[in-house]
């Protein structure tokens, strides 16, 4: 796809082409450009396996993925971002490029869902100190999803969005799996969608030393 798009953009510098051929050439670039997107996230999809577990701290993961998320097509300014938590610094157990990948495909299916229009998209973190366990939920304040769409929302390839590849709820569901990770979904259409996720929480043993990753995972 890179090769062709890559060729199709030199010739239309080099070349003196009819106004139609010119936007025959832009098409074959921008459907290029759509075809790799729908690769990459086939690619990511498939490559979902077995997780490494490690300790994570889920503020500095957010963070680090609002960076990415300011820069993403998806994303414009009349989208406001919250991010409550109840305690500053929290340690969880996970894979950190598989968390990380799926909290961007959550928070880009939450802005695309707002649009232009734009809307509040909040992170609320919630510790439960007796199971163990941290809450994530990421909501926004979009549409929510229609009763008829929800069975479907993580089926691979089903999409609802003009542009889009139908992957990215199932690449969050699919982590989720891996991970071992509970999550649920609730929304009102008109008011917005919330996503659920659960972590366990790192724990330390009383001498500090680290509890090892297969004992929490």
């Amino acid at each position: 796809m890179a090769a062709i798009s890559g060729s199709v953009e030199v010739l239309k510098g080099e070349l003196e082409v009819s106004e139609e051929n010119a936007k025959l050439m832009s098409l074959i670039v921008k459907e290029s450009d759509r075809l790799t997107h729908i690769l990459n996230e086939f690619l990511v999809y498939a490559r979902i396996d077995r997780a490494s577990y490690n300790k994570l701290e889920l503020l500095h993961l957010i963070s680090e993925v609002l960076d990415i998320l300011y820069h993403h097509k998806s994303f414009n300014s009349n989208i406001q971002i919250n991010i409550e938590s109840d305690e500053s610094i929290l340690y969880v157990v996970g894979d950190e490029g598989l968390t990380k990948q799926l909290l961007i495909n959550l928070v880009v299916n939450a802005c695309e869902a707002m649009g232009e229009d734009g809307g509040e998209l909040t992170f609320r973190l919630a510790v439960h100190e007796a199971s163990q366990t941290v809450e994530l939920y990421v909501q926004d304040n979009g549409p929510g999803i229609d009763d008829r769409h929800m069975k479907h929302i993580y089926q691979p390839f089903y999409s609802t969005k003009k542009e889009g590849t139908g992957l990215g709820l199932a690449i969050v569901h699919r982590i989720c799996d891996a991970l071992d990770l509970p999550m649920n979904v609730s929304t009102q259409q008109g008011e917005g969608t919330t996503f659920m996720i659960e972590f366990n929480k790192f724990q330390s043993k009383p001498n500090n030393e680290s509890v090892s990753v297969k004992e929490l995972a």
